[in-house]
């Protein structure tokens, strides 16, 4: 078995097993159960993101290292939805006067730019700066993506706590800011 395939498989059981023993119980107390949608638009877009890039990759090598940077940011998601710290969600928490979930998408950006940075070199994509402002917009549209997740959850479901307009920019600049880091 090939790393990549544990890790999916890994991240596919992980996200289930907390899906049916904590993830729904905790967004019907926070959410309710009238909100149980929005439940299902994001477990069922995590799941079918792991099964696509496990299946777009999986003939590839990665290293360990890129494996726990990822399953790092994966882990900072969940704990944002699950940990409680004064009565909330650590999501909703500050640090240094930033919120928590800009943390989780400049980490995530940070490892999302490590993975591309791979696929670039198993490619011959040279490390050029052109490629590297490549590497960049990459990373953002994949940002992008998750942010246009959040707007048709906006758009579609009464009552989410996705945020708005102001939550999806700061997120993106997040996004942004991970990428130029790494």
């Amino acid at each position: 078995m090939k790393k990549l395939d544990a890790f999916a498989g890994l991240n596919a059981v992980l996200f289930v097993v907390l899906c049916v023993f904590r993830y729904h119980a905790r967004f019907v107390s926070y959410r309710g159960a009238g909100h149980l949608e929005e439940f299902f638009v994001y477990a069922g877009a995590i799941l079918a993101g792991i099964v696509a890039l496990w299946w777009r990759f999986r003939d590839w090598e990665f290293d360990t290292g890129l494996l726990v940077m990822l399953q790092v940011g994966i882990l900072m998601h969940f704990g944002g939805a699950f940990i409680r710290i004064d009565g909330g969600r650590l999501y909703d928490a500050h640090l240094l006067g930033i919120r928590y979930d800009k943390f989780v998408h400049l980490v995530n950006a940070l490892a999302v730019a490590a993975l591309v940075s791979r696929v670039f070199r198993i490619q011959g994509i040279a490390p050029t700066p052109l490629n590297g402002l490549l590497l960049v917009l990459v990373v953002v549209g994949r940002g992008a993506v998750v942010e246009l997740v959040d707007y048709l959850v906006v758009l579609t479901i009464p009552d989410n706590d996705v945020g708005g307009y102001d939550n999806n920019m700061q997120d993106l600049i997040a996004i942004l800011c991970g990428s130029l880091i790494f």
